[in-house]
């Protein structure tokens, strides 16, 4: 069973040693995780407390960090099927798609140019080494 929290409760949770927050309707506890939070702890204490969905979306997060945020769900809001039926509340959590859920690494193709300039020097190398071992 899912804890239901209301606007009271999450406000109280409001500080550094305690410290919730409410995307989408869904309340979070990021005490232990503020201090390692990319942004800058500032950003998770000024919105402690409080609905941090708008924060949330606006700057973008990553696949793998949507999916992270789950390790500290700790239950949802009351009223958040009242709010804005556009944003996606308690009943309705957008369940991630096949490509968010499997993180893959970044494509790197080296170009055929730097493929050939770097066999190019290796072979330089080489040649200088081996005549210069050959002259002592």
């Amino acid at each position: 069973m899912t804890n239901v929290y209301t606007t009271d409760e999450i406000a109280r949770h409001d500080n550094a040693t305690d410290l919730w927050i409410v995307i989408h309707g869904v309340v979070y506890d990021v005490t232990a995780f503020h201090k390692e939070h990319p942004g800058g702890e500032e950003v998770l204490l000024q919105l402690a407390g409080q609905d941090a969905t708008e924060c949330f979306e606006n700057v973008g997060h990553s696949p793998e960090a949507i999916n992270r945020r789950e390790i500290y769900k700790i239950g949802v809001l009351t009223n958040a099927a009242s709010t804005d039926k556009s944003e996606t509340t308690s009943t309705e959590i957008k369940e991630p798609t096949e490509d968010e859920w499997q993180y893959q690494e970044p494509k790197t193709e080296m170009q055929s140019w730097s493929a050939h300039f770097i066999g190019a020097v290796v072979v330089i190398y080489a040649v200088i080494i081996f005549y210069w071992y050959n002259k002592l």
